[in-house]
């Protein structure tokens, strides 16, 4: 396994998130052209706020992100 670490300054982190979301009621909507729009719109977002994404999939009814991100960085003010 990588050891992909960031480092800025005087501090080295891994820290990693996890993001499941689910569509209503789990049901299947999603197709394969709505996922990969959703993976550039992940990786727009993620690349404003200086994050990475680390694996990015997706079933019809929900999509699992997991993203690497500095400690400065508050996951809830992420929009």
């Amino acid at each position: 396994m990588e050891n992909n670490f960031v480092s800025r300054g005087r501090s080295i982190s891994g820290l990693k998130a996890h993001l499941v979301l689910t569509t209503k009621y789990r049901r299947k909507v999603l197709n394969a052209s709505m996922i990969d729009r959703l993976h550039e719109i992940f990786k727009a977002l993620l690349d404003k706020w200086d994050c990475k994404i680390v694996e990015f999939n997706g079933e019809r009814d929900h999509i699992h992100l997991l993203l690497q991100y500095h400690p400065e960085i508050h996951l809830s003010k992420v929009n």
